[in-house]
This record gives structure tokens, sequence and C-alpha cells, in this order.
């Protein structure tokens, strides 16, 4: 009896092979899609987990009456520090505004993404140097590239001891110390062709200066929300302290606020969602694709 019923079926098949090929086609296709679109997704909503602080990091931000914004002044990552135990570290970074050559005899490059970054957030970023991350001593500074940038500078260059190499114009150069390179993690918010990384950035400057990103990595079980309004506190009675509020304005028209790391590249708080929203469009999608040629093929 199967064997009859298989060839009555395979006769069907072969008797509306054209409808047959476009079903099973649709099918095929439907099917590479959905495993694409997932596989996009998962890319999407993977950036930093490598990390193994992911959980634990969360960026600091201010809350203006008409915008959010990532920057913050350099002194309230110490007393952010200083003042909860929950947090186990903080550290800043700062983007170069400017692009500059550096070049040997064997090459150049034009490095494009300078960041400035502090020791602790070198460390809880999990950086590491090729050789190894250092810390600096006092106000030293460490200068690394990206390991393409280091190999057309140094082609054949097969130890990780420090180089010289000339940076700007090649009319006046500059000479400066590259402590090593780095192979930069093309899959996390955190991107570079070349690092500074010192003790502490911002020395001198005041809460007047909200010019960079501050990270902190709590513990884990830490209360997230509860440590939210804590810092926030903090940051009003750091502008009262520091003169940034005058005497009678509303101290609460600016507040702290704390957002995840898992957060930065899809729906950051002081951002854009349109990725977040794209990726669940293109998701919904893919599985309206496969089911409906799911259906189709049933009813072959």
């Amino acid at each position: 009896m199967f064997k009859l019923n298989l060839k009555i079926a395979l006769r069907n098949l072969w008797k509306n092979k054209g409808i047959t090929a476009i079903n099973v086609g649709g099918l095929a296709i439907a099917l590479a899609a959905f495993i694409l679109v997932m596989m996009y997704f998962t890319y999407e909503t993977s950036f930093d987990k490598k990390n193994p602080n992911y959980d634990n990091i969360y960026i600091v931000g201010r809350t203006f009456p008409d915008f959010k914004t990532n920057f913050t002044p350099p002194p309230f990552s110490k007393a952010i520090k200083d003042a909860f135990p929950e947090v186990v570290a903080a550290g800043k970074m700062k983007p170069g505004g400017f692009e500059f050559a550096a070049f040997t005899d064997q090459g150049t490059v034009f490095t494009k993404q300078q960041l400035f970054m502090e020791y602790e957030a070198a460390k809880m970023f999990n950086i590491v140097p090729e050789g190894g991350l250092e810390k600096p001593n006092g106000t030293e500074t460490f200068y690394y590239l990206s390991k393409p940038y280091m190999q057309t500078l140094y082609p054949n260059k097969a130890d990780n001891k420090p180089e010289i190499v000339a940076f700007g114009s090649k009319a006046e150069p500059m000479t400066g110390q590259v402590k090593g390179s780095i192979i930069p993690d093309p899959h996390s918010n955190i991107s570079f062709d070349a690092l500074s990384i010192v003790n502490e950035i911002g020395v001198g400057e005041s809460y007047g200066y909200p010019n960079y990103y501050t990270y902190i990595q709590v513990k884990p079980g830490t209360d997230v929300t509860a440590l939210e309004s804590k810092i926030n506190t903090l940051y009003q009675a750091e502008l009262k302290k520091n003169g940034m509020i005058e005497e009678g304005e509303n101290a609460t028209v600016t507040t702290a606020f704390l957002d995840p790391l898992k957060n930065q590249h899809l729906r950051p708080k002081a951002g854009n969602d349109a990725n977040y929203k794209v990726l669940i469009a293109l998701s919904l999608l893919g599985f309206a694709i496969l089911i409906i040629a799911c259906i189709n093929f049933t009813n072959l």
C-alpha cells in the first residue's frame, strides 16, 4: 500500500512539475532567507558579548529637557567610584576629533578613529594589546596602533617591541613611540585605529567640560535602579558643590542616568533606535516568509 501511495504521489508531482518546482524552490529560498535574517539578528544583538564584564558595564549619561547625551564631565567618574562600593571600576574615554598621518620609510597610514582611554576602562573592556596590557606609570602615555596599521608601517615586524613613528607633515614631522599594536574587535561598540592609554584623562578639567564617556562596572547582583537614583543624587550635589548651579536654580533640570552596555548598539537611551526597529521588522518578515512558504509546500 505504501509503495502504491508513493507511486501516485510521485506521478502527481511529475504531472505538476512546474508548480512542484515553484513550491520546493520557494521553500528553499524562504529557508535561506530566514537563516540569513537569523544570522544577522544574532550578529546585531551580540556586540561586546565576548567581554567577560558584559552584563555589568553601564555608561553614565545625562538627561536635559530636550535631549539625552552620553557625554559627562571628567571628575564625575572618580566621584562615583569613591561614593559607591558596588561600583568596582570606573573609567573614561574620549574620541579624538582629528585625523593625522603616521609614517615610516616603509609606509603611511591615516588614523581616523583616535581614542583616548583610561587604564581602568581598558581593563573593563578587556582590551589587550599584543604583549599584554600594561599600567602606565604616573602621567605616562602608552600609544598603540591597530594591527593592520602597524603591519603597514613595519611589514617585517616579528616582535612586540615599541617602535618610533613619525607623525604629521613629512616636511616637518614629529616623532613618537608606538608601544605596540592591538587587534581591534569589529564586533564591539568601542572602535579605534589608534589608542592612547593613560591612568587618567581630563586632569584639571572641571564639571564645565562634559566631553567624556564615563563607564562603570558594577558588582554582579547590584540593584541598578537604586544605584542610578544614588548616582543622580550625587550628580546634583556635585553640580552644586562645584558652582555649576546658581542660587535658586532648579537642580533637577539636568539628571544622570545609567544605560547598559548591551543597549548601546541598537537601543541607546542617548541615541537612535532605528537600527533596532529595522532588525525587528526584518525578523518578522523572515518569519512571515518562512510560514507562507511552509503553507504553500503543505498544499503541494
